[in-house]
């Protein structure tokens, strides 16, 4: 097996980043990624397979962590009392969402590639895994706070799709026009409070 040269790993990622950036997946070529790289197309099949998995080894450790920020905090308010659930929600949901932002910050550019250059990879229906699992903890939301929200049909598993996607597409929207921190912010602040009265209207007819 012949042996890999030293620091080419690192310089394709950073070569493929920057095409993957300008050009999205589908559009990005691998001969122009390994030309500015100083290697060869045959190297990066070495080492990453295709060019699928050239995106994944930017993007899979982002988007694993930013996934389990979200379960994780869904996990633990689900572990509440109905009851503290429904009085704390909006100041937990507010807290929880500065951790998903923080570490979209601390990672923009995989976060820009995620949401942004991913059609055509295997994290194209990321932001709709994100969605599933947000269906799924707002059913328990509703069930654990007593609301009949869900059996009255005020709340279908269609209707709480939607809006999960919405609430999604929303927030990314910070990544896709490349929002600053301190102006994201104010923009989720605002968001949030819009679909909380949304909310109040189902949950509290």
């Amino acid at each position: 097996m012949a042996k890999q040269i030293e620091g080419v790993y690192e310089k394709v990622l950073e070569c493929a980043k920057i095409e993957f950036l300008e050009k999205g997946f589908k559009d990005a070529s691998l001969r122009t990624i390994a030309q500015n790289a100083g290697t060869s197309t045959g190297s990066i099949y070495t080492r990453f397979v295709d060019k699928n998995g050239l995106f994944e080894a930017l993007v899979s450790s982002f988007a694993e962590g930013l996934k389990e920020i979200y379960l994780s905090a869904q996990v633990d308010f689900s572990r509440l009392p109905g009851g503290e659930q429904r009085e704390t929600v909006f100041d937990y949901s507010t807290d929880k969402f500065q951790d998903f932002i923080s570490y979209i910050y601390h990672h923009f550019d995989e976060a820009k590639l995620l949401i942004t250059c991913s059609e055509g990879t295997t994290f194209a229906n990321f932001v709709h895994s994100l969605v599933e699992l947000d269906v799924e903890y707002t059913k328990k939301f509703i069930e654990a706070i007593g609301s009949d929200a869900l059996t009255s049909g005020r709340a279908t598993p269609e209707f709480l799709h939607i809006i999960s996607s919405a609430v999604f597409s929303g927030v990314f929207e910070i990544v896709v026009h490349d929002m600053t921190r301190q102006a994201a912010e104010q923009y989720i602040s605002r968001l949030r409070r819009f679909f909380q009265a949304g909310w109040d209207t189902i949950l509290n007819p």
